[in-house]
């Protein structure tokens, strides 16, 4: 009998495949899926799925920042998975760009970030959290701050923490736009298994970034065990074998996808 994951009905709660093995992600090689599918905010049944070849990142909540305000919007729609499939919980974060509503990042609310995605981490199947976001420049700190923190809430349960305890009960992931991968390695302290590189939707940045993954590797070493890609814009000539994909499609995944992934 399949398990159905209403997290519509979870949201009371909230409110309070192998890897080849790499030096990026050594706790999740043999652990995670090489394939995972993004379940963004919309009903999802992913019972057809493979549950040792695919896994799922869903979004279970969006949390909006404005200057010591931290405001969780969970996640609505249905997703139907069967027993046993890979469950990795999204949590993005949204900041407010006005210079007047910017984040304080506050110990406080970083505080209150972390409760929020540590509750994610306690759903049904959930084995994994990853933290999706932007941030411009002066947010950068701020981030650094709450992945810190989001480290120290996961040793509570495992007491080596992220990228040290192969087999530990829950990873730390987070999505990295692609430009931070090529760029300067702002994020390579943050103590996360994981950092995913979006390589669609890139904008002025598209063709640089495929021209320059042509004939290298990422630079930002947490960036190298895994990519990013969009279903409707395909792969692309540069993706590096042995490494995870994450597919992210705008609209509901259906059984007849799965064999062009």
């Amino acid at each position: 009998m399949a398990t159905a994951y209403f997290l519509a009905v979870a949201a009371a709660s909230l409110t309070l495949g192998c890897v080849k093995k790499n030096a990026v992600n050594p706790r999740l090689a043999g652990e995670m899926p090489n394939k995972i599918l993004w379940a963004w905010e919309r009903p999802e049944d992913l019972r057809f799925i493979d549950n040792k070849e695919f896994g799922v990142a869903f979004l279970a909540q969006t949390i909006y920042l404005k200057n010591s305000d931290v405001t969780p919007k969970l996640r609505r729609q249905p997703l139907e998975v069967a027993p046993g499939t890979y469950l990795i919980a999204v949590t993005r974060i949204e900041t407010d760009k006005d210079g007047a509503k910017r984040p304080t990042f506050d110990a406080d609310s970083i505080s209150r970030i972390a409760s929020l995605v540590q509750i994610s981490a306690g759903l049904p199947g959930v084995r994994a959290v990853q933290i999706d976001f932007d941030a411009v420049a002066s947010e950068r700190e701020g981030y650094r701050k709450i992945m810190n923190k989001l480290a120290e809430e996961i040793r509570a349960i495992d007491p080596n923490g992220p990228r040290t305890a192969p087999g530990a009960p829950i990873s730390l992931t987070m999505t990295s736009l692609a430009s931070w991968c090529t760029g300067d390695a702002w994020f390579n302290d943050f103590p996360v298994d994981e950092a995913v590189p979006m390589v669609f939707e890139m904008g002025a940045d598209s063709e640089k970034i495929k021209t320059f993954l042509r004939n290298n590797d990422w630079n930002e070493p947490l960036c190298r065990g895994s990519y990013g890609i969009s279903f409707e814009e395909g792969n692309f000539q540069g993706i590096r074998p042995g490494r995870r994909m994450y597919y992210f499609k705008s609209t509901p995944w259906k059984v007849e996808d799965l064999p062009t992934l």
